[in-house]
C-alpha cells in the first residue's frame, strides 16, 4: 500500500475544485474559495507519494459554540485506502483539543456516507433531541 502524507496546510483553489468534481459537488470561483479558505478554522490534507493532493477535510464555525466538519473529500481512485478515515482522526483530535464545553459539533454527510460518520459518534438526525437537518436550496 502506498504510503500517504497528512499535514495541515493550504490548498489552491483549483486542486479544491478538482477534489469537489471529482465527488460531484459543484465548483465555486476562485475568489469564493479563497475567501472561504481564509475563513477555515482548521484543513487538513491528505497527498500521495508525488506530493498530489488526493484529499481534504477543514472544520468550521465559531469557535465559541459551533464547530461544522465540512468538504471532507477523498479522490475516487484514492477511496478505500482508509485515507477518510484519517483525515477524520486529524479532524476529531482538532475539535477535542479545541471544543468548549456543550459545543455543537456538526456536519452533513453526503447521501449514503452516514455510517462513515458514525463511527467518529455522530448520530443522524432526526433523532429523538434534534430534528431534521435543513439547508437552503
Amino acid at each position: 500500500m502506498s504510503k500517504f502524507i497528512f499535514e495541515e496546510g493550504e490548498i489552491e483553489p483549483q486542486d479544491f475544485n478538482r477534489l469537489r468534481k471529482s465527488v460531484g459537488w459543484e465548483e465555486h470561483n476562485s475568489n469564493d474559495i479563497l475567501l472561504s479558505l481564509k475563513n477555515t478554522l482548521y484543513l487538513v490534507i491528505a497527498k500521495n507519494e508525488k506530493q498530489e493532493i488526493v484529499g481534504m477535510a477543514r472544520i468550521i464555525g465559531d469557535q465559541g459554540m459551533y464547530f461544522y466538519i465540512q468538504d471532507v473529500i477523498v479522490l475516487p481512485e484514492y477511496q478505500k485506502l482508509n485515507i477518510g478515515f484519517e483525515l477524520m482522526k486529524k479532524i476529531m483530535a482538532y475539535i477535542e483539543k479545541n471544543k468548549k464545553e456543550d459545543m455543537f459539533i456538526g456536519l452533513m454527510a453526503a447521501k449514503g456516507k452516514e455510517g462513515f460518520y458514525k463511527k467518529f459518534g455522530f448520530i443522524e438526525r432526526p433523532a429523538e433531541k434534534y430534528g431534521p437537518g435543513m439547508c437552503l436550496e
